[in-house]
């Protein structure tokens, strides 16, 4: 299994497969409608196979009671014309196994892979963040909304008031905030606003985009929380004699 993750989207050309967690290449292909002929019952469930019969049945029957989706060839031919919009399906190329979407959310197999919030992410922010995670499937506006949430009750972890982001960046800023952070701040914060006013940013079914800002929330965290902690742990890891030459340095720059 790949240590990143890329989270699957519809049509992607390679994502984390939700089979075997590799990040592999992914084949797409349309789903065709044939009916059964109307001497047939309908879809059958083989209880038991004869012993005596071929090894291609015992094959076929396995591979049923395995309770994977696997291909057989069939020359259905014209009768075979009608798609089924809204639903997918993919081949893995790591482990040749299906995956079947309905409309953009994988529906087998039973899968939850999510982003995982930095480890340093505050609690209370990890409580939105999780439950982004959970309804990106069917409202990606939502979760939009939820992360510039995360973002705002990370201002109070980061020395500012959290009761308007804008104003909370702009002191970061005065501060000597990265401007890249402060490009993903404003992302994050542009985005989940105003994609609940329509004929601004219409987020409606952009998945994609909205996992983009999970990764940019992790990123907000680990630049102004992870980095930093980091570091002092370093820093005060120093022999005691280098902590008071640097202390001695910096007094004799400020007098």
């Amino acid at each position: 299994m790949s240590d990143k993750t890329v989270t699957p989207v519809l049509g992607a050309k390679s994502f984390t497969c939700p089979h075997c967690g590799a990040v592999a290449h992914q084949s797409w292909f349309r789903v065709f409608a044939h009916s059964y002929a109307k001497k047939d019952e309908g879809p059958y469930w083989p209880e038991a196979v004869a012993v005596d019969a071929p090894k291609t049945v015992h094959d076929f029957v396995q591979k049923m009671w395995g309770g994977k989706i696997f291909k057989e060839h069939h020359e259905y031919g014209g009768s075979s014309n009608w798609e089924l919009v809204n639903l997918s399906v993919n081949l893995c190329y790591s482990c040749n196994e299906w995956s079947v979407w309905v409309a953009q959310n994988i529906v087998f197999p039973a899968t939850h892979l999510l982003i995982e919030p930095n480890t340093d992410m505050p609690a209370d922010v990890q409580t939105d963040f999780a439950e982004a995670n959970a309804i990106i499937g069917k409202s990606p506006r939502g979760a939009a909304a939820l992360l510039r949430l995360c973002i705002q009750k990370l201002m109070p972890h980061l020395g500012q008031k959290g009761k308007n982001i804008d104003h909370d960046i702009g002191a970061l800023v005065k501060n000597g905030l990265d401007i890249r952070i402060q490009k993903a701040l404003d992302i994050v914060r542009v985005i989940g606003n105003n994609a609940v006013h329509p004929g601004q940013i219409d987020l409606r079914d952009d998945k994609a985009t909205a996992f983009k800002l999970f990764n940019l929330v992790n990123l907000i965290v680990a630049a102004m929380i992870t980095a930093p902690k980091h570091i002092e742990e370093l820093y005060g890891a120093l022999p005691e004699t280098a902590l008071e030459a640097i202390e001695k340095r910096d007094n004799k720059e400020t007098s």
